[in-house]
Formats: C-alpha cells, structure tokens, sequence
C-alpha cells in the first residue's frame, strides 16, 4: 500500500455520506467490500528462433544502416533490453532491411538472408506488442490497485490521452502491416508521460472504487423505508436532516466527482478498448470492463450513480421536500 500525505481521497466524501446517514437514521453503517487485484495473462506464443545475421553477412552490409543496427543490438545492451527496446528493435530491423536490400543483389545469399530475418520478425510484431503491454510497468499497472485514487484537479489528463493515441497508431499499422510506416520512437516517449502521472492506473482504480460504493450506498438506501423517515402527518425534521446529508455530500461532492470520471473515461475507454480488448494478454476481468457491447467500466459508473438517485427521487416525491 502507497503511503498518502494529508490530503484526503475523493472517497472519503462517500464514507463519510454513508456514515452520517446511517447515525441519522440509527441503521448499520454498510461496509464496501475491497477491490479485487486485475490479473494479465503472460504471453505464452512460443517464438522460433531467430534468423541471425552472421558477421560475414555483416561485412557484406558495411554501406548500410542496418550493420550498425544489429552490432548495436548484439552488445550486452541489446541482450538485456527491456520489451518497449525489443520492440523498437524489431520495427527498426524492418524499416532498415527494407531500405538495405534496395542496394543489395537480389540474387545473393545476404539478400535472401535478410529477408527471410525482416519477414520472420513481421509477423513477430503483435507477440512483441503484447510483451510491451505485459512487462512494461507503465502499461501492466494499468490495471493494478494502487493507493493513491485520481484526485479531483489531476495533471496529465492531455499528455496521457496523446501517449495512448502513439501506442494506439502503432498497434493499428502492426495489424495492417504497415510497419514501414511506424514511429518506432513514439514507443518510448510514450511510456514516459504514462508512468510521471500514473493517471490511467488511478481512473480506473477511483471509477471502479466509485461503483463499488454506489452500489454499497443504494443497497443501504433501498433497506430503508421511506415512510418511516418522514411519517405522514408529522413534522419532517428527519427527513430535513437526511436531505442536508444527500445535497452536502452527494449533489456537492461524490456527483461532480463521478461526472469528472466519466468525461475522462469517455476520451480514454476507447483507447484503452483498442489497446487491451481482447488481446492476448487480458484477462476475462479486464476484457469485461472494455466491452463495448457489454456493461463496461463508463456503463457500469453511470448505471450505479442513477441506480442510487432512482431511491432519493423517491425519498423527495415521498416525504414532498425540495433537495435544494
């Protein structure tokens, strides 16, 4: 767990709505079940080996750039290099061959050689892909609980939505193989803004603790009997009381709250869908809140707030007070 400074989580102002309600109203104060941690899948497509490119070969190359790529990458740098590196690498080979092997005779074994090397890593590209999803904490921890929730002024909202975009482009000219057309520095640069705010870990993690809570609050409210409350005939002072409650914390605080979380969401989600919908490394669970034809993440933050409201336009017609 992530040690917190003074500054109170957003979700302090949903406890604290339920426990004033609930000492109002003298009922058991509800408790909401902890978030569950969202497993990736490892990738387990097995490789073939791959095709090397030996240093007669290489001699045979000296005019071109892609010499240096692979001596670069054969040093120990290149053996230890992280999945987002690979990755590089490998669209960099591809980008290099292609260029290399307009200069070279097609009929020699170098030609031959390298072609074979670009086509295997080709079709290599979406397992390469999926390691950067998986090993690359700034992506894996996507999904992952942490203890810090989106604040309600957060940064990088701008800067995570182009990253996203970057990694979304190059995913989409993989699957249409069009490699030769892929920034392949846009791989790293977006990881950067992805891991300085973590804004994507922490929307998820506060949209899914917000439904969580929504849905503990209208499982409290829905036990209550309205009637009981307000008594027909009698002075609604209670019934004041437990209106002040719902506008102080739930019109002022948790709504403007979830509709922020929303609106990011509804930029991010689809990226997010294009990014890890159905992919080989994402679990049922994950898949389950990215489904577009299903009851997502946004769906699932929207039903729950107009679930709990549905219980106070009732509270309102009922006890016939005004929530202003």
């Amino acid at each position: 767990m992530v040690l917190l400074g003074c500054s109170e989580q957003p979700s302090e102002a949903n406890k604290t709505y339920l426990s004033r309600l609930s000492n109002t109203l003298q009922a058991p104060e509800p408790h909401t079940k902890p978030l569950q941690q969202l497993a990736l899948v490892k990738p387990v497509e097995a490789l073939q080996p791959a095709i090397k490119i030996g240093i007669t070969e290489l001699a045979g190359i000296s005019q071109c750039k892609l010499n240096v790529l692979i001596s670069e990458h054969n040093n120990q740098l290149g053996k230890t290099a992280t999945a987002a590196s690979q990755l590089k690498y490998q669209i960099d080979f591809i980008q290099s061959a292609q260029n290399c092997l307009n200069t070279l005779d097609k009929q020699s074994n170098v030609h031959s050689k390298i072609t074979a090397a670009k086509n295997q890593k080709q079709t290599q590209l979406t397992h390469y892909f999926n390691n950067v999803l998986y090993s690359e904490h700034e992506l894996s921890s996507t999904w992952q609980l942490t203890g810090q929730e989106l604040s309600t002024q957060p940064a990088g909202f701008s800067d995570t939505v182009e990253a996203l975009k970057k990694l979304t482009t190059i995913k989409h000219q993989i699957e249409t193989k069009k490699s030769m057309a892929i920034n392949s520095d846009d791989i790293l640069s977006a990881l950067e803004p992805l891991n300085r705010y973590k804004f994507d870990q922490q929307l998820i993690q506060a949209a899914r603790e917000q439904i969580s809570l929504n849905n503990t609050a209208t499982q409290f409210v829905n036990s209550l009997v309205v009637e009981d409350i307000c008594p027909k005939g009698k002075n609604k002072q209670q019934a004041k009381i437990v209106s002040n409650i719902f506008n102080k914390y739930y019109l002022k605080q948790i709504q403007p709250y979830q509709a922020q979380l929303s609106g990011y969401l509804e930029t991010l989600q689809p990226l997010y869908m294009q990014l890890w919908f159905n992919q080989a490394v994402s679990s049922e669970a994950v898949n389950a809140l990215l489904d577009p034809n299903s009851n997502n993440l946004l769906s699932q933050l929207k039903a729950s707030a107009k679930e709990h409201v549905i219980w106070w336009q009732k509270f309102y017609k009922t006890c016939e007070i005004s929530p202003i």
